[in-house]
């Protein structure tokens, strides 16, 4: 056998290569057609798949050219003299056994990796490789792993005694006809080994995947898995003036401050780089607790049979019937909440370095001497929440943290909902019982894979599906309401529940500008009477209503605006991917791409004429103004709360709601001439920042 193969060193090596790439190909093709019989609803077995699977193989052509590099290498270097021997023929064999078994695992993990976000592999796969703990445990909760790992090594190893007979049959065939061999000096090969690595740099720097279909599901079907996973990896964080649609900064600014209605806000000077205003009230003062809910995959659709609790507090309180989250992940959820900015292209602020010290919801609590703290049943570490949310004012409270009576039940994700509102009750109870007014930020966790939660509580069985979690963790929010009503707190306290994202944004569209309502409601029976709020909103305005319905007047950089008060024909919501930045009214949906390019499209579900052409351009602009500010304020640290602690407004303040409220014209130039005055110190702040 092993003269017969090594007989011509090189030969074997260049079949040795050729074979690593089919499979390469193979296992990929298998993959899609996998794909296909598991999910025909989006991939049906048509003349659709046609294109789909062409586009595929240039693509699985394009990332082989980096799969084939190590095994390559390490083909490569050893002598003939290595191969020959059986320790030689042990390390081809390694080589192709682990090449198969990464392969195949790697194909079983993107079909499941489909079956829960309809994609193929993308930055919530560089995330879970970067959190193994939890997602380690996740996956033993959520699927049967002893058998799919043991049906991998089988199929690897079935694949490997396959295809080392097919070399050594072709091995054979190639010496007894003589076929000239592939040169083996050392030179050649280094050679070989160049050209191999010349072409994975050229891929690397001009290759783009072929998609270009109008059904997103078809463009993922063509997709390399491999390739996009790696992509996802170095894109993560971009540079959205170096990839998005740009325009003048300070015609950016102008448009967002003109597009802005808030009442009676008041804006640094027309010339400046910032959004920086005072939103004004004319209420008195309310002064509640506030206890913040961000519920986990908790999208508009879920409102309803399985959440009976929270639609009972919707009819007793303020409702938002037509809010949307601004992205797909927790950590996006976040950051639209407490930054009350839209998303920027790649990582949630939340994810990224310097994110401390931001101007953010707790700044005006923490400023009005209130506690707070930011509770969660999992592990803080994950997605950087911990440092974030103590980096910005807030006392953490996760897993670690919680009494020993409030750790009854957990998942890899952490302690269920009771757990996670047990211990916000018990916290709350600790800062009444000092004497001090408290915001808390709450994050669940239940309502994700594996769906456990403890038995009883409802009546579908626990890790069934979706729907259960629903429900249980509904079940928990009816508890914690009733257990609150039951403390002395409870009648000066403010509740918000907020869904995170919604538990699936599936759709044709790369971007489903349906695709991304969300519940949220504020609860409170001294402060909100029952109202619904049907105007297209964002979730970057909970922020900014509830702060308006609490009378406060307050500074800040905030997008958002009080919901309340936007006009119902106004309505406008930002939608992103983590690369594709989408903006809505109710009738266009505008799409920004990292290729420069910005695509109008009218909304399906709108069912009117909507806007003259021309608005096409005007939202397009809109769109590009908010990210593009969005992106520049964080880059240029102008987010910090020093940024905005410099702007001193009160004596232009006190004077422009005087005259509102009595009535009396305050003309243009006259304020401008205030605002030149009060903004004297923040233009100081930045010429400083700006020569550092």
């Amino acid at each position: 056998m092993t003269t017969a193969l090594f007989k011509k060193g090189g030969t074997f090596r260049f079949r040795y290569l050729a074979g690593l790439a089919v499979l390469f190909l193979l296992i990929n093709l298998a993959v899609r057609l996998a794909l296909q019989a598991g999910f025909p609803g989006a991939l049906p077995f048509s003349f659709a798949m046609l294109p789909g699977l062409a586009k595929g193989v240039l693509n699985d052509c394009a990332a082989l050219t980096f799969v084939i590099l190590l095994p390559a290498t390490l083909l490569l270097l050893p002598t003939d003299r290595f191969l020959q021997r059986p320790s030689g023929t042990v390390f081809c064999l390694a080589i192709l056994f682990l090449y198969s078994l990464v392969l195949v695992f790697t194909g079983a993990a993107e079909y499941f990796f489909w079956d829960e976000f309809r994609s193929r592999f993308n930055f919530i796969a560089v995330d879970y490789l970067i959190y193994t703990t939890e997602v380690f445990q996740n996956i033993v909760e959520s699927y049967p792993l002893i058998p799919l790992l043991a049906g991998v090594f089988f199929t690897a190893a079935g694949i490997t005694a396959l295809a080392w007979t097919l070399l050594r049959r072709t091995g054979a065939r190639a010496a007894h006809a003589s076929q000239p061999a592939w040169e083996s000096s050392w030179r050649a090969r280094l050679s070989a080994l160049g050209g191999l690595y010349a072409a994975a740099a050229l891929v690397f720097a001009l290759f783009t995947p072929f998609a270009g279909s109008q059904n997103r599901f078809w463009n993922e079907y063509a997709k390399n898995g491999v390739y996009e996973l790696f992509s996802a990896y170095r894109h993560n964080q971009l540079d959205y003036r170096a990839f998005y649609r740009t325009m003048d900064t300070r015609r950016a600014f102008s448009l967002l401050r003109n597009k802005m209605r808030e009442a009676d806000s008041r804006f640094a000077p027309a010339g400046d780089d910032t959004l920086i205003h005072m939103a004004a009230s004319g209420t008195p003062e309310k002064h509640p607790n506030v206890i913040l809910v961000i519920m986990e995959s908790m999208g508009s659709n879920w409102l309803g049979e399985y959440t009976p609790n929270l639609k009972e507090l919707a009819g007793q309180g303020l409702s938002f019937t037509n809010m949307m989250s601004t992205g797909t992940r927790t950590v996006r959820g976040i950051e639209a909440v407490m930054l009350s900015v839209p998303p920027t292209p790649g990582n949630s602020i939340v994810r990224r370095p310097d994110n401390g010290q931001l101007f953010n919801l707790g700044t005006m609590f923490g400023a009005k001497g209130y506690e707070r703290e930011f509770l969660y049943g999992g592990m803080g570490f994950f997605d950087n929440m911990n440092a974030f949310f103590s980096g910005n004012g807030y006392r953490v409270v996760d897993k670690l943290d919680f009494a020993p009576q409030h750790k009854t039940f957990a998942t890899a994700w952490g302690q269920c909902d009771e757990d996670l509102y047990a211990e916000s009750l018990s916290q709350a109870d600790a800062s009444y019982a000092a004497g001090r007014p408290f915001q808390q930020v709450l994050l669940t966790t239940t309502n994700h894979r594996p769906f456990t939660y403890p038995d009883g509580r409802v009546s579908i069985p626990s890790g069934a599906s979706r729907r259960g979690a629903v429900a249980y963790s509904d079940y928990a929010i009816g508890k914690f309401m009733r257990e609150a009503r039951e403390k002395p707190w409870f009648d000066n306290t403010v509740f918000v529940f907020v869904g995170d994202h919604p538990s699936a944004i599936a759709g044709k569209a790369e971007v489903p500008a349906d695709g991304y309502g969300i519940v949220c409601l504020m609860y409170g029976p001294r402060f909100f009477q029952p109202e619904k709020v049907d105007t297209l909103c964002s979730q970057i305005d909970v922020g900014p209503t509830l702060l308006a319905a609490l009378g406060w007047e307050y500074r800040s950089q905030f997008f958002g605006e009080d919901a309340r008060a936007l006009p119902r024909d106004e309505g406008r919501a930002w939608i992103s991917t983590y690369q594709l930045l989408g903006f809505r009214n109710n009738d266009r949906l505008v799409v920004l791409r990292p290729d420069g390019t910005a695509e109008v499209s009218r909304i399906a579900s709108a069912g009117s004429a909507g806007d003259p052409a021309h608005a096409d351009e005007r939202l397009a602009a809109e769109a590009v103004a908010s990210y593009q500010c969005a992106y520049d304020l964080f880059t240029e640290k102008k987010l910090k709360e020093q940024a905005v602690a410099v702007y001193t407004p009160h004596r232009r303040q006190a004077k422009d709601v005087s005259a509102a409220r009595e009535g009396r014209p305050h003309g243009p130039q006259q304020r401008d001439a205030r605002a030149e005055a009060d903004f004297l110190p923040y233009m100081l702040f930045l010429a400083g920042h700006m020569s550092q």
